[in-house]
């Protein structure tokens, strides 16, 4: 097994998605002075929406303006890393897990947070997905 990753730069935790929660984690672990990395595909599934609702302060913004805000708030945090890349697989180690990277990065990670959310699965009516 090869880890390209300096040694003794193990992740605190490893973010696997971007969304709200993802970020929200991300910034939490980041404050806590954690060693965090926050790996995205950079394609949100609400992405064809105009609109995000219920959202105290930002009722009615673009989904897509939400998520660079939320990583605008973590450029302070240095200690958090975040990759525009999927991750492909992870499994545990002895310290924690090792998780692939798309690029064929293998990392290392005490802790994996898995923030992916759910995937919609249309069905085939013409027309629905443009909805």
């Amino acid at each position: 097994m090869l880890i390209k990753q300096k040694v003794g730069s193990m992740f605190d935790v490893i973010i696997v998605g971007g969304g709200s929660a993802g970020l929200s984690a991300a910034l939490y672990l980041g404050r806590g002075r954690r060693h965090v990395l926050l790996c995205d595909t950079g394609k949100p599934r609400n992405a064809p929406s105009p609109a995000a609702h219920s959202l105290f302060t930002r009722d009615g913004a673009a989904p897509t303006h939400l998520l660079q805000i939320g990583r605008e708030q973590l450029r302070p945090y240095q200690n958090v890393e975040i990759r525009t890349l999927e991750v492909t697989d992870a499994f545990p180690s002895e310290d924690g897990f090792v998780v692939t990277l798309a690029d064929g990065v293998q990392v290392a990670t005490r802790k994996l947070l898995l923030t992916t959310g759910v995937r919609d699965e249309l069905p085939p009516i013409e027309g629905l997905a443009q909805f």
